[in-house]
């Protein structure tokens, strides 16, 4: 009885396992055919979601054109519309130059031009891709940047002395302007900006990878995380201690611009010719004795490879130098240390007036005799 016992386990154990053979063989044939179907479901829903959130982000643009208006002109130049914000009164005119992805110039600079124009007249332009201003095909080659400035400023009725005060990457289109306008530009206030042969050999992120940024934005996706707190906190804030100055009334409209302007083609472009904008740059030669200071970020001098070393060496630029570090300051130094910045551009404007005067006053005096 045992015996027969043990044959009829043996013989159920060994019907189950080729049942469940043949279940999971049948399973993966059904899978095998239905795979397809799921996939092209999935890829169905994925664009469908595309779609929608592409609507959601053009319509959100729009709205916010409406609802931001430009604070500035908009003018032509090369056929495009580029905007500029000019405020203040005074001889010398204080042109704020913007970093590398940096979407609103006129709230990134706020700590700085609210002040300073109440001494100097005041300019604050976008780049093509950035702000109010339309994206451009052309290639982001410096002097085709350096001359739709020198463009716009004539445009507006500017004509210096102009005082550049430009920030990150803003440090080659200020260098190649006095390098190809020396008679127009009065001195350079560099904000954490790089030495041009800092930026010749640096590894800007891959074009695939700024593109998946792009496409994540274009298809509504930033924006809807944008709606979570923390999320948009991140998107305004590049580093801690960012925005400390700026108003909240503007912080809505420095997030409509980022959602606006973040990765765009213009904006991509101009980061894929950081290394050939930056040995044009250096094959153009040094400034002679323009006045040339430079505020560098302590952080940056910690964290970014070779970063100190080619900041001292930006006095090579001029020989009338002057280097301030901001041991606690992030790149973004304006936002730490607005007031010493405003006091340093203050006291090189009234350097430059003083001997404009000095100037004047001997020609005056030569006329007589």
């Amino acid at each position: 009885m045992i015996a027969n016992e043990a044959n009829w386990y043996g013989t159920n154990e060994q019907q189950m396992k080729v049942g469940l053979r043949v279940t999971l063989d049948q399973k993966s044939k059904l899978l095998k055919k239905r795979w397809p179907k799921v996939a092209l479901i999935i890829v169905l829903v994925l664009v469908l979601l595309g779609i929608v959130g592409s609507i959601y982000q053009e319509q959100s643009k729009q709205a916010e054109l409406i609802q931001y208006p430009p604070l500035g002109k908009m003018v032509e130049v090369e056929g495009k519309q580029m905007h500029v914000y000019v405020q203040g009164e005074g001889d010398v005119t204080i042109v704020l130059a913007s970093g590398h992805g940096t979407e609103n110039p006129y709230v990134d600079f706020y700590p700085l031009h609210e002040k300073l124009s109440e001494q100097a007249k005041v300019v604050i332009y976008d780049r093509f891709g950035y702000g109010w201003s339309d994206k451009t095909s052309v290639p982001r080659d410096i002097d085709t940047i350096t001359q739709e400035l020198h463009t716009l400023l004539h445009e507006i009725g500017e004509k210096g002395p102009y005082l550049f005060v430009a920030h990150s990457i803003a440090s080659l289109e200020a260098i190649r302007f006095a390098q190809s306008h020396p008679d127009e530009v009065a001195g350079i206030v560099l904000l954490d900006a790089g030495n041009p042969t800092f930026y010749e050999t640096y590894e800007s992120p891959s074009k695939a990878v700024q593109k998946i940024m792009q496409t994540l934005n274009n298809i509504g996706v930033l924006r809807m995380l944008s709606h979570i707190e923390a999320v948009a906190d991140t998107l305004l804030q590049p580093e801690e201690g960012y925005g400390q100055h700026i108003p909240e009334s503007l912080k809505k409209l420095q997030l409509a611009m980022f959602l606006k302007n973040f990765s765009n083609d213009t904006v991509i472009d101009e980061m894929l010719y950081l290394q050939s904008n930056a040995k044009k740059v250096i094959d153009a030669g040094h400034l002679g004795d323009l006045p040339l200071i430079w505020f560098t970020s302590g952080i940056n001098q910690q964290v970014i490879q070779g970063w100190s070393e080619s900041q001292e060496e930006l006095a090579e630029w001029s020989t009338n130098n002057k280097q301030i570090i901001l041991d606690r300051a992030g790149h973004y130094v304006h936002h730490h240390e607005p007031g010493l910045i405003i006091e340093e551009i203050s006291n090189l404007t009234k350097a430059f007036l003083q001997k404009n005067r000095d100037a004047s006053e001997k020609s005056e005096v030569a006329t007589i005799k």
